[in-house]
């Protein structure tokens, strides 16, 4: 019976290349809905310079909103400090709001050279975003972050290279010990290779750090140190956490179904396309789920600790009362037979 998922994927798709899964995962997200708005474009009287403009500048925006929602959102006096860390994007750090109000920057921007309205173009962009949400939580899944709160479910998963380990050196070895996992004749040496690093243990210890001391030191066989996890979990020094990249994954996949099959079936039948209902179903679908998943989900920031709602709850509001909003406005159409 499955208890748990020991995951430890590497963000690299070949070891020792900068070519990373969540980039790689990123570009086909993008490129999928690319496709997509393409074929809605077509169908709707646009030209292809018109979508690759639109594309472009979307791109552009999109990254500059995630990097700048990360810094100014979620550490401001870190970037305030010094703003040329900023252009470190390398370093990590994207928020999905700021990315969201980069979008409506480059909706806006495009509606002043086209005969298209804001709405318009924000909700035929809205069918295809969350495909790209949902890649990019993947990409997430793949470097192991931004994952929730412990869970005793069967599907929890053991984030390995994150994991770290809060003990001291003797209890460690005796756990070590009695799972057989190292020979009793090495008790000795085992407790004084552990004590002349106590002072690691203090702050934690990473389990990538502890797993490779121990075989480099010989105490544990390479072909056997797959067993380490499961000895930890049972000792309580690692558990299972909510996988929230797959739930937020899944949430948005089921909402570019839910959008696709409206979209393109009312269009298939020349039923009216309502703008509204779009930007109602994508708003209060992809925030409206952030806001619930955020509450099994571990804070990405030391400030959060103390506060009732977290950042991500807080920006997801603004966006939840618009879906809101918009599916006042389309009830209100339909009532008057004036969907647009």
């Amino acid at each position: 019976m499955l208890d748990y998922i020991i995951w430890n994927a590497q963000p690299e798709i070949i070891e020792g290349f900068r070519v990373r899964w969540y980039g790689l995962l990123f570009a086909v997200g993008f490129f999928v809905s690319y496709t997509f708005l393409g074929k809605i474009f077509k169908k709707e009287g646009l030209q292809q310079k018109e979508l690759d403009s639109f594309t472009f500048m979307t791109f552009i925006l999109l990254i500059v909103g995630l990097r700048l929602g990360h810094c100014l959102f979620y550490e401001p006096d870190e970037y305030l400090k010094n703003p040329i860390r900023i252009l470190f994007v390398w370093e990590g750090g994207l928020a999905s709001h700021g990315g969201a109000i980069g979008l409506l920057l480059s909706f806006y921007l495009f509606t002043r050279k086209s005969t298209k309205s804001f709405v318009w173009i924000a909700s035929r962009a809205a069918v295809v975003i969350p495909f790209t949400a949902a890649c990019v939580r993947l990409g997430n899944l793949m470097n192991s972050e931004i994952y929730g709160v412990a869970t005793h479910l069967p599907w929890g998963f053991v984030y390995l290279r994150d994991a770290v380990i809060f003990t001291t050196p003797e209890s460690l070895a005796d756990i070590l010990l009695q799972s057989k996992l190292i020979a009793t004749n090495m008790q000795e040496q085992l407790h004084q290779f552990l004590m002349l690093n106590a002072q690691v243990f203090t702050k934690g210890i990473p389990y990538t750090e502890l797993q490779h001391s121990l075989v480099q030191a010989g105490f544990v066989a390479q072909e056997k140190i797959d067993v380490l996890p499961h000895i930890l979990l049972q000792a309580q020094l690692l558990h299972p956490s909510h996988p929230t990249q797959i739930y937020e994954a899944l949430v948005y996949l089921s909402i570019f179904g839910i959008l696709m099959w409206y979209y393109f079936s009312r269009s298939a039948k020349q039923q009216v396309i309502s703008s509204y209902l779009i930007l109602g179903i994508a708003f209060i679908g992809i925030f409206g789920s952030r806001f619930c998943i955020e509450f099994i989900k571990n804070n990405q920031v030391a400030f959060e600790q103390g506060m009732q709602l977290n950042m991500g709850q807080w920006l997801s509001i603004p966006f939840i009362l618009a879906g809101v909003f918009f599916i006042y406005v389309y009830t209100k159409q339909r009532k008057t037979n004036t969907i647009s």
